[in-house]
């Protein structure tokens, strides 16, 4: 079993330390940087298995010279993440699914009136 855990973040950085934090960010492992403001915030998300982990990944933003906050916006997980995608992409089988011929009959019946 797989786990997926992502996060979004809010970070406030000083100014004239936008860059040198925008740096420290991204060499973080599971950590990117997506936008910038001119005001200095930082949207980020933060991948990891373990949902602990990327809390405490978070926190340790403030540990970063010219951070002001950070703050969590988002988060999501799901422990069977891989196995749903995989079930979602298996190839079909020969025989057609009940839905589909359910789809077809009542196809038909439309085309025909």
């Amino acid at each position: 079993m797989s786990k997926y855990n992502i996060c979004s973040a809010l970070v406030h950085a000083k100014l004239e330390q936008i860059d040198s934090v925008k740096q420290t960010l991204l060499t973080q492992e599971g950590v990117e940087v997506h936008a910038q403001t001119e005001d200095g915030r930082l949207i980020v998300t933060i991948e990891d298995e373990n949902r602990k982990k990327v809390g405490e990944r978070i926190m340790g933003f403030y540990e970063i010279e010219g951070v002001l906050s950070a703050s969590m916006i988002y988060q999501f997980s799901d422990d069977d993440f891989n196995e749903q995608e995989s079930l979602e992409t298996k190839p079909a089988q020969n025989k057609p699914s009940q839905d589909k011929t359910i789809l077809d009959e009542n196809t038909k019946e439309r085309m025909s009136a």
